[in-house]
């Protein structure tokens, strides 16, 4: 009887665990493009963020807190800020712009890069219609681009909220659009991660 007490316990714990899971990852989607080979990508460039919303420092924020959190995670060598900074300048480009042939040679030859992130915040801000809370939320939008040819690796797209935190894992509520940001970001570098991309051979 105790067996079957403890047996029964344990599926249900390993149940909620995965329900946590899902709950969690709701609005997290990757698609990786035909014939991908994440596992080629080693070094990377993170370009300055494209901003879609009415803050005029989110593109920057989320930019900075994202290659924050990849260059924590370690899966990637990154191309450094300034590096990019003058990559942007140099050809005159601002954040979400297309890249043509010409830019992409140059990442190759001068940067030595495999690839290149692309970012876009789409919704940024505080929600007070919930339960009478400032609950903050962002969206964003990140693509990554083989330089050697050009052609889309991935496109994830991810949306939290930060009262998400609270239902699924009783953290608390995450307060800031910054805190929000870097959760988000973390959690896209994981799923890429768990798909093979920064396992270089």
């Amino acid at each position: 009887m105790r067996r079957s007490l403890v047996k029964k316990g344990m599926m249900a714990g390993m149940l909620m665990v995965v329900c946590v899971g899902c709950s969690l990852r709701s609005d997290l989607e990757t698609r990786f493009a035909m014939k991908a080979v994440p596992e080629q990508i080693c070094r990377v460039a993170v370009l300055p963020f494209e901003n879609r919303t009415s803050n005029p420092e989110a593109g920057t924020m989320a930019y900075r807190i994202f290659y924050s959190e990849l260059a924590s995670s370690g899966a990637l060598q990154l191309e450094t800020e300034g590096e990019m900074r003058f990559f942007m300048l140099r050809n005159r480009l601002l954040p979400g712009q297309l890249l043509n042939a010409s830019h992409y040679a140059d990442l190759v030859e001068r940067l030595e890069v495999d690839a290149v992130i692309t970012g876009m915040v789409s919704e940024v801000g505080m929600d007070s219609r919930k339960a009478g809370e400032n609950v903050p939320f962002v969206a964003m939008q990140l693509d990554m681009y083989d330089v050697r040819n050009g052609r889309r690796v991935l496109s994830t797209f991810h949306r939290r909220w930060g009262d998400d935190y609270r239902k699924a894992m009783h953290f608390g509520m995450v307060n800031t659009v910054t805190g929000v940001m870097s959760h988000l970001s973390r959690e896209v570098i994981d799923d890429w991660i768990e798909k093979g991309v920064g396992d270089c051979r």
